[in-house]
């Protein structure tokens, strides 16, 4: 096929897009990808897709490494998935090279590693959740705005939701970090704590509402009235027994507020 019965195949759509790619990952993927880089986001966007799809991961990962900083957000997207597919298909090959991605200058590039390892997660491979934790645990500090925010959905998403019981003790250990960011992060993640876990979270918050930094403070408070939303007795208590507490009194009445609204 030349490169523009592939564009237009691509741009169908649907079974067309589906059978464009299963004939070029049949052919020399890098080549291909090589030859649509230099073209417009369309053309990158399938060339990031395509990538997905290659025999030699380490050889894709560095096309991908560049386009996960590209300027259109819709091929950092498809790169940062990309990546995924072949941390997911080839894990013990590609995990290293995302921890050296951690330390990139470039915080889109560290931002990719977040989502990376959100695509990676699977509740049926518990022998991965470790790795990924491991893999996103530097991060947590990180003040890129663009890595918190991917981190504040991945983790508290798609991983707490995969893995609740791991996730949660990671969760419970970072909380006795002396790091706002982190302490931040763990705050966050805890409004997705399933029902049944309720009562634990509330424990862990205890020890992060008594952080100096007041947006820590507000995370924990924006937590707290989301988990009133399934657990409103548990929380009740807790806010009841916080307002007597000159320490934490602040953000139990900033809680309150936010049920109130």
């Amino acid at each position: 096929m030349t490169q523009q019965q592939v564009l237009e195949a691509w741009r169908r759509g649907g079974v067309s897009r589906d059978r464009v790619l299963v004939k070029l990952s049949k052919e020399d993927v890098l080549a291909w990808a090589e030859r649509l880089l230099p073209g417009p986001p369309e053309n990158r966007r399938l060339a990031a897709t395509l990538l997905s799809r290659s025999p030699h991961p380490e050889d894709a990962l560095s096309f991908l490494q560049r386009l996960v900083t590209d300027g259109d957000r819709h091929t950092r997207d498809a790169a940062a998935h990309a990546a995924g597919g072949l941390l997911t298909a080839h894990f013990d090959e590609v995990y290293p090279i995302l921890g050296a991605w951690r330390t990139d200058p470039q915080p889109l590039v560290r931002r990719a590693v977040v989502l990376i390892a959100g695509v990676a997660a699977d509740p049926l491979r518990l022998d991965r959740v470790g790795p990924l934790v491991r893999l996103l645990e530097p991060l947590l500090a990180d003040r890129a705005p663009e890595v918190r925010s991917a981190l504040e959905g991945v983790v508290g998403e798609v991983l707490f939701p995969a893995y609740p019981d791991d996730v949660f003790e990671c969760l419970t250990y970072w909380s006795a970090s002396h790091d706002e960011q982190v302490l931040w992060h763990v705050a966050t993640a805890l409004a997705g704590a399933p029902p049944s876990m309720a009562r634990r979270a509330l424990i862990v918050l205890r020890r992060v509402a008594l952080s100096e930094r007041r947006y820590v403070r507000g995370a924990v408070a924006r937590t707290l009235a989301r988990l009133a939303e399934t657990n409103p007795d548990a929380v009740g208590g807790e806010l009841r027994r916080w307002i007597e507490d000159p320490e934490r009194a602040p953000v139990a009445r900033e809680a309150l507020g936010r049920l109130r609204e």
